[in-house]
């Protein structure tokens, strides 16, 4: 099977929006802003409007979920939930994954190796012959951890493709020191445009809830409140890097290991995500008053048999850098770009089903 990498850059005009908001301070809903630095004479500093990767990443991978779950492949009850704890402790474990079954049937131990190693557990040190620290040293650093990512992986596609960091030093009875496993996707922050950042506002809207006139506002009258809105041309970046997708990568000498029996479905299923992810634009904020006026002005996607990177579309000529990039690195690398190479859907689905022919490739 032919691994790829799939990478997309774009430009989308975004006007109206609060799809990324912070704090409330009173009555005050305030839209995140980032520092950014242009070069003018010097270097300027501009706080802009942006949308947080963090964002990106949630609307993705509800995406990823209701394809997953329409598809029949395995999440976790706290993922299609659009809960994503990922694994964090053990009680997050156990509501994830454990309902109907033990620690041990999960992580794929018998009961007897179990109890023995949680017998040598209660021991103390001393009293541990060196056949038993060798089974438990073994077990705790290396058995245990690389089980854990199995179990995760095998019941729960958004975790294995989105990661996930069990951050305990215990689990049940033995000392596991944290597991982590590295998302196989990548976004992040949505800024303003390079030329357009001088000329880029954060504008407060006045808004009221309660009606006049009736009994309810009488002692306090209507309830007043701003929300931060702003309007903009912003980059957007997303990654994709299937190599590890249904493989572990955590514990040394089991790093790489094929661990699902439908991995090329799992591929193809996030394939899919993407694919409706671009063309719905499905994350954001507050969209159910402030959806905002959404129109793509151009995007790049590259399909690649290695990690190859569209360059950052925050200079107008990224399109034109992809192409002069491609020619002097290439790993079989095609570009699908909007709108040159057709109609905004058309160019996305294209990119797609080339990318689910490449891991039929040998």
């Amino acid at each position: 099977m032919g691994d790829i990498f799939l990478s997309v850059r774009g430009r989308v005009l975004l006007n109206v929006e609060a799809l990324n908001m912070t704090e409330s301070v009173g009555n005050y809903v305030k839209h995140r802003r980032v520092p950014v630095i242009l070069p003018s004479n010097g270097y300027t500093v501009y706080f802009v409007p942006a949308i947080s990767g963090e964002s990106i990443a949630h609307g993705f991978q509800e995406t990823l979920v209701k394809m997953a779950k329409r598809n029949g492949l395995n999440v976790c009850r706290l993922c299609e939930k659009g809960i994503f704890l990922k694994s964090t402790n053990v009680n997050v474990l156990s509501d994830a994954f454990l309902k109907d079954r033990s620690l041990n049937q999960w992580l794929n131990f018998d009961s007897s190796t179990w109890e023995n190693l949680i017998n040598i557990k209660k021991k103390k040190e001393k009293n541990r012959t060196i056949e038993e620290k060798n089974l438990l040293q073994k077990f705790e650093s290396k058995d245990l951890p690389n089980a854990l990512e199995t179990a995760i992986i095998r019941d729960c596609i958004v975790e294995d493709v989105g990661g996930f960091m069990y951050a305990e030093k215990k689990l049940d009875a033995f000392s596991l020191g944290g597991v982590k496993r590295t998302s196989n996707f990548y976004t992040g922050y949505m800024i303003p445009v390079k030329e357009a950042l001088e000329n880029t506002v954060i504008e407060p809207q006045l808004h009221s809830r309660y009606a006049l006139g009736t009994p309810f506002v009488q002692e306090q009258g209507q309830m007043i409140y701003y929300v931060e809105l702003s309007s903009a041309v912003y980059t957007f970046s997303f990654d994709l890097d299937t190599r590890y997708i249904g493989k572990t990568t955590f514990s040394y000498g089991y790093v790489g290991n094929e661990v699902v029996d439908d991995r090329i479905e799992r591929i193809k299923v996030t394939l899919d995500a993407v694919k409706r992810f671009l063309i719905e634009f499905t994350f954001g904020a507050k969209k159910t008053r402030f959806l905002p006026v959404i129109e793509w002005e151009s995007l790049v996607i590259a399909i690649s048999n290695d990690i190859w990177t569209v360059p950052s579309s925050s200079t107008k000529e990224y399109i034109e850098n992809a192409e002069k990039k491609k020619k002097k690195v290439d790993y079989n690398t095609e570009l699908f770009v909007y709108p040159k190479d057709g109609n905004f859907e058309e160019v996305i689905v294209n990119a797609t089903e080339k990318a689910k022919e490449r891991l039929e490739e040998k």
